[in-house]
């Protein structure tokens, strides 16, 4: 008896590897679904923010104002420019059933893996100047910022029964056999979404403000994949079994592409400030390219490798319109209490993922695209409350600011039992800020806190994230 290389392949690479990922958008369902459970934070960004625990809409009076509440930028009196740096330090860990077959009855077994490392980058770059058109005040603003963090990381080991059909020298089917195929695989993805944003604020009358901005999206995240996958006592020919090896590495790189509006109204009051912010429904693009590489060996002998480079992968999110209103309270010249409520009707979304693409010389391409059911995957809405409060401590030496927030901030990303229910996840935010201003500088520094739990379908694995975040920001102003 004997069975196949092309039949080993099969079984233990192309059948199993579907479960994580798919390399090629020209085949069934299965083999298509490419996308990420991503966070789409779509915050602004600043130390000063970011240590006020993102309570922001009703503030938004600083130069970070047109990623927040353009209608706040109104207040500033002169040229500003300012810049921010954020660092993130993923912690936690993430688990894992690995399910044992090879003996008289399963046996599940908990593992577990670290999460670890630091990741650097440009958070925010701002200028901020008034002007005049046809005698009216505005503000004009134009910003770079990053408003999504993204990290993930998985390990997962399970088992995997295939069952060979094998053939005599003459092509004749025999016999089948059943081998228990041992699979781990541990992914690490990491990068973000920016934008960069275009606006203005200008008072309409007495304390009401208007703002504008146009907010175009761009950003990169990479993915790194290691699959093993291993089988015992194969049949390899007629006189021997053998123990097959299959090491798959699979790298993943995907940009970002979209644009929508922000309109936002700001109310200044005595005590209390009022803040409503609309950010207009857009479809976010994700285009990719995959390199995978496998390698397989039998009894350690290499038999096979095989490279494949997979380009023009398209998914399309749609992103919904997101509300938020926030308000702020001056308990005096010195202290703010600010508070925020958000929501964005994710459920309702589609995720779109390009089957085919047809060439059309002379006109528009004809593209084909598959839309995620429920069933495969469904958005979680989000209702997101934050809160934070800034306290100015006039010295000798400059104004030291004293920062705290907390926040409530669900995810669209669902939480998946074992058996397919779904709920949402949320992650629970803290943040601490101080710095320290002059007249013409103001340096800022931010800490942030997060927590956030997500179980996924299938494979009785969870990801326990503790996220720390750190932003320092410079204000100049002319």
């Amino acid at each position: 008896m004997k069975l196949s290389l092309q039949k080993i392949l099969l079984i233990l690479t192309l059948l199993l590897m579907p479960s994580f990922s798919a390399k090629a958008q020209d085949g069934s369902l299965d083999e298509i679904i490419r996308f990420e459970g991503f966070n789409f934070g779509f915050t602004g960004n600043g130390a000063r923010a970011r240590g006020m625990g993102n309570a922001f809409l009703a503030v938004s009076d600083d130069i970070t104002g047109v990623a927040w509440n353009p209608a706040g930028l109104y207040k500033i009196e002169s040229p500003v420019l300012g810049l921010s740096f954020g660092s993130l330090r993923p912690r936690g860990s993430s688990s894992s059933d690995k399910l044992d077959l090879s003996g008289a009855s399963p046996v599940f077994e908990r593992i577990s893996r670290d999460h670890a490392g630091t990741f650097g980058s440009l958070s925010s770059v701002n200028f901020v100047a008034p002007i005049r058109v046809k005698g009216h005040p505005f503000v004009a603003s134009a910003s770079y910022t990053r408003v999504s963090d993204e990290y993930q990381f998985s390990n997962i080991e399970f088992d995997e029964i295939a069952i060979f059909a094998i053939f005599n020298e003459v092509g004749v089917l025999i016999d089948q056999d059943t081998v228990i195929a041992s699979v781990g695989v541990i992914s690490e993805l990491e990068g973000g979404i920016n934008a960069v944003n275009f606006g203005f604020g200008t008072r309409l009358s007495g304390n009401l403000a208007l703002g504008f901005s146009l907010n175009i999206y761009g950003g990169a995240v990479q993915r790194h994949t290691n699959f093993l996958i291993t089988g015992d006592n194969i049949p390899v020919n007629n006189f021997q079994n053998g123990f097959l090896e299959s090491n798959i590495f699979s790298a993943d790189s995907s940009s970002f592409g979209g644009f929508n509006f922000t309109i936002g109204l700001k109310h200044d009051g005595e005590r209390f400030d009022a803040g409503l912010v609309i950010k207009t429904p857009f479809s976010l693009s994700q285009k990719s390219l995959n390199f995978s590489s496998n390698i397989i060996k039998i009894n350690d002998v290499v038999s096979l490798t095989d490279t494949t480079i997979t380009i023009d992968l398209l998914t399309k999110y749609e992103i919904p319109v997101i509300v938020g209103f926030g308000i702020g309270y001056n308990v005096s010249d010195s202290w703010l209490l600010a508070l925020d409520a958000e929501y964005r009707h994710f459920s309702t979304q589609q995720i779109k993922i390009r089957q085919s693409i047809t060439l059309v010389p002379g006109a528009d391409n004809i593209e084909e695209f598959v839309i995620l059911s429920e069933e495969q995957w469904q958005w979680s809405n989000v209702f997101i409350v934050r809160a934070g409060t800034e306290y100015l401590n006039e010295t000798g030496i400059g104004t030291i600011p004293f920062r705290a927030g907390i926040g409530y901030v669900p995810v669209p990303t669902p939480d998946t039992d074992i058996n397919g229910v779904r709920s949402t996840a949320v992650s629970y935010e803290f943040s601490l800020g101080t710095g320290i201003h002059w007249e013409q500088i103001k340096l800022d520094l931010a800490y942030n806190y997060s927590t956030l739990s997500i179980e996924s379908r299938g494979f009785a694995a969870q990801s326990k994230n503790k996220n720390h975040f750190l932003t320092a920001s410079f204000t100049g102003y002319f």
